[in-house]
């Protein structure tokens, strides 16, 4: 088994980038991923006491599947953000000096469904992934295809927004290894749970719309819609494409 794509997600649900690779501290989020999040105009957040709340209070692709069509290339060091729609146009933000620009940018995706006054949140040491333990996710492509060929249609890989993708495992190996530790290249990690999966993954990445929906075979298949699972790195280190799997 090897690590095939790794992806992260500088803002929470808001386009994508693919890295070739990244280095891991134990207790600390995955560098560059899910750094910012958008609150939008009902959320509970509040950025004179800034805490890591549940997805619900921000933009995400569950409520707005026209996100999962744009693409970002993030400099953490520069701090801007390049922003790609679907038809290939691009836009940059500085995000110390540009929010409002930003702001508006995605308000034209959401403001139908998830009115405004929104914001830019970030916390200090935190990441806004949807769970609180702040571990990267695992993803199987042979368990995708095994999902694709079971739906009838080619999933992309993008609609569950996983952070590591591994290929020549056994489809859904991945979800036996929970509580057991396993290593990528030269870093352990512990297999936490498996990641029960909502409507986003109903959002194509090419259309933005909702098309084919994984839920139903996905419950069918394990009693739960379950695809993919938490790991917490246990070394410090830096795993890439191409390295080994080993569960």
């Amino acid at each position: 088994m090897k690590l095939t794509k790794i992806y992260r997600y500088p803002v929470k649900s808001v386009g994508y980038e693919t890295v070739e690779s990244v280095s891991l501290t134990p207790g600390a989020p995955m560098p560059g991923d899910r750094l910012y999040a958008i609150a939008h105009g009902k959320s509970d957040w509040d950025a004179a006491s800034p805490e890591w709340l549940r997805c619900v209070n921000f933009l995400r692709v569950a409520n707005i599947p026209a996100l999962a069509a744009l693409r970002v290339a993030f400099d953490p060091e520069a701090g801007t953000l390049q922003l790609w729609d679907k038809q290939g146009d691009m836009s940059s933000f500085n995000l110390a000096t540009d929010v409002d620009a930003l702001l508006a940018k995605l308000a034209g995706y959401a403001e139908t469904i998830l009115p405004g006054p929104y914001s830019l949140a970030s916390l200090a040491g935190e990441t806004f992934t949807d769970s609180s333990e702040q571990t990267p996710s695992l993803m199987s492509f042979a368990s995708l295809r095994a999902l694709s060929a079971d739906m009838g249609c080619d999933l992309d890989p993008r609609r569950f927004r996983g952070n590591f993708w591994m290929d020549d495992a056994e489809p859904w190996a991945e979800l036996s290894w929970v509580g057991r530790e396993i290593q990528i290249g030269d870093v352990r990690f512990e297999v936490q749970k498996p990641i029960v999966r909502c409507v986003a993954t109903a959002a194509n990445p090419e259309s933005g719309e909702r098309d084919h929906n994984p839920l139903v075979p996905l419950k069918r298949l394990h009693g739960e819609p379950l695809f993919g699972v938490l790991v917490k790195p246990i070394d410090q280190g830096e795993i890439a494409v191409g390295d080994r799997v080993v569960g």
